[in-house]
């Protein structure tokens, strides 16, 4: 039991959105594109910032505004899809959500790089928040529409097209093709062609998550997609399936005729 809430852990929402983070952070290309981003606005020197600061200050003020903003901004917005990505499902109704959440954090890292480098917070707060929210609002609209339309390239942010809603419970990493789904005291590990993770919930509800992936439950532990199946086999007489990474789950008894039904067991 404390291996597995152990494990469970890694599927906190807190600890994905950090885990995600730190992935997304760790990418050259993201880091290359903030630089490039701030260079480009120091030099111009946008709402009046090139009257007001010399050419390197006006860069680092701009360095540490696009850092901070998109730093905090994508760091809300993953922690709140952790949370409420199966319960907000309308793109729209999420573009308005957490576009006005994560317009907090962002304001306050704005009104505090204002401070320190110009003595003061900029626009009265109100104001700036409504910028800084319909400036989210755009970004994470971006990010709907882009998931939707390329929701099948591999190691997309984003689940593929159809994918099953217990996918919205794992980390983004261990997204993937649904394997099985494995009882482990109180909870269910979700096995993917990327990985495995423990979420806290009932194998019943979990099942009835999977969507539109066809499986079938050979063992009142567990589940197994039949597309995930690489192998059937008998040891020592009990039948077993074999996943793709060489996992093996056995058969009960009790299940034996609903396998042999979905064509797992001979």
């Amino acid at each position: 039991m404390r291996e597995a809430q152990e494990n469970y852990v890694s599927g906190h929402p807190l600890h994905l959105a950090l885990r995600e983070m730190r992935r997304h952070f760790s990418d050259g290309r993201v880091l290359a594109s903030i630089a490039v981003v701030a260079l480009l606005v120091g030099i111009a020197g946008p709402f009046g910032t090139f009257e007001r600061l010399e050419t390197g200050p006006r860069l680092i003020y701009w360095a540490a505004i696009a850092l901070s903003t998109y730093g905090l901004g994508f760091a809300v917005g993953v922690l709140l899809e952790q949370v409420f990505g199966l319960t907000v499902r309308n793109r729209w109704v999420r573009v308005l959500l957490f576009g006005a959440a994560t317009g907090v954090p962002v304001t306050l890292a704005v009104m505090a790089v204002n401070f320190v480098a110009l003595g003061t917070t900029g626009l009265p707060p109100f104001g700036l928040w409504l910028q800084c929210t319909l400036i989210g609002m755009g970004v994470i609209a971006i990010g709907e529409i882009h998931g939707h339309s390329g929701r099948s390239t591999p190691g997309s942010a984003q689940r593929p097209p159809q994918a099953p809603p217990i996918l919205d419970r794992v980390p983004q990493a261990a997204r993937g093709a649904l394997w099985a789904l494995v009882v482990q005291d109180h909870y269910v590990e979700v096995v993917t062609e990327r990985g495995r993770t423990l979420v806290l919930m009932r194998l019943s509800d979990a099942i009835r998550e999977v969507g539109e992936t066809q499986g079938v439950q050979i063992h009142r532990s567990h589940w197994v997609a039949l597309p995930a199946i690489a192998n059937v086999l008998r040891i020592d007489g009990k039948p077993q399936v074999e996943l793709p990474d060489g996992r093996r789950l056995g058969i009960s008894r009790g299940y034996l005729a609903a396998a042999r039904e979905a064509g797992v067991a001979a």
